[in-house]
């Protein structure tokens, strides 16, 4: 048997690739995924598999080893094609693309947005020498692209986290969903939390979970699907795409919760990009803000389904 951190789960839904049904389980890149299953941590059915490329039915029981960690994360600069909206003495905004994880883990130690931060930024706000996090005071999913402010002092690290906990930084996103709302704007407030059988999910709950507040307004609508703005007042885990599901209209691309609805699109990731972010400056004293323009991939979805070509 295999000596490791041993996780055991019951995969709901078919995959075409076992490595891609463990990098989305367990939020780790497709090469970690690969790795373990080429070393003999994964086993399927309690049969030893070591090919990343087997499928993986609805129901089949995967358990995973994951190996102990003995070396430290080393967190070297990176050069990355990294835009830096604005940056000041106490904070930099930047537009993190799709594909990049913000911040290294246990389970990946791919080059991250972090190492592009410590190359491309004069100082990163670092709490200790083990700090694995430097700067980030919120984050967004691997595939969800847009602003992110990171912090340079440790100071100022503090200052910006309080403003996200009192929730005094505004926060918009755009996305392109599959349906056809009935009305223009959806305020959505419920419970979110992990889901009760799929741990690696959230989802509305009925009970226990903590309050989540998103306000969704269509912008442009097509033959299946739409163009939203979405504000989003609490900072829950995978809070739009929860919620946009949950509401019945999936983010194109959403493979996690999406389902076959936002499935069929030409475009590789959710098509989610955080392109607002407005707050008063705690430095400066003035309400500041900055926006991002869509991704390319967003831009020629929208582009397609303009032209009618769904």
């Amino acid at each position: 048997m295999r000596e490791g951190l041993k996780k055991h789960f019951v995969s709901d839904k078919y995959y075409k690739r076992l490595d891609i049904c463990l990098s989305e389980h367990f939020d780790i890149s497709r090469s970690f995924s690969s790795n373990i299953t080429k070393d003999g941590c994964v086993y399927l059915n309690s049969n030893k598999v070591k090919k990343p490329s087997v499928s993986v039915e609805e129901g089949d029981i995967l358990d995973v080893y994951f190996p102990e960690k003995n070396e430290k994360i080393k967190l070297d600069p990176v050069k990355l094609d990294l835009r830096i909206v604005y940056e000041n003495e106490w904070y930099a905004v930047v537009d993190k693309p799709a594909g990049i994880a913000v911040h290294p883990s246990e389970s990946n130690n791919e080059v991250t947005l972090v190492n592009a931060l410590l190359y491309s930024l004069d100082s990163v706000a670092r709490e200790g020498g083990e700090d694995i996090r430097p700067g980030i005071v919120h984050r967004l999913d691997k595939e969800t692209s847009g602003l992110l402010i990171v912090a340079k002092t440790v100071d100022s690290k503090k200052k910006l986290q309080n403003l996200f906990r009192s929730r005094k930084i505004s926060k918009k996103y755009i996305c392109i969903c599959a349906g056809k709302p009935i009305e223009n704007i959806y305020e959505i407030e419920n419970m979110v939390g992990r889901h009760p059988v799929v741990r690696y999910k959230m989802a509305v709950l009925k009970e226990g979970g903590r309050f989540s507040k998103s306000r969704m307004r269509v912008i442009d609508r097509f033959d299946t699907a739409f163009k939203a703005e979405v504000e989003i007042f609490t900072g829950r885990t995978h809070q739009i795409r929860v919620h946009m599901a949950y509401l019945g209209f999936p983010v194109i691309g959403d493979s996690m919760y999406g389902g076959k609805k936002a499935a069929g699109y030409p475009i590789g990731r959710q098509a989610l990009h955080s392109f607002s972010l407005s707050f008063v400056c705690p430095f400066e004293k003035r309400k500041v803000y900055f926006e991002a323009e869509l991704p390319a991939d967003m831009e020629k979805l929208l582009n397609m389904l303009a032209d009618g070509k769904e």
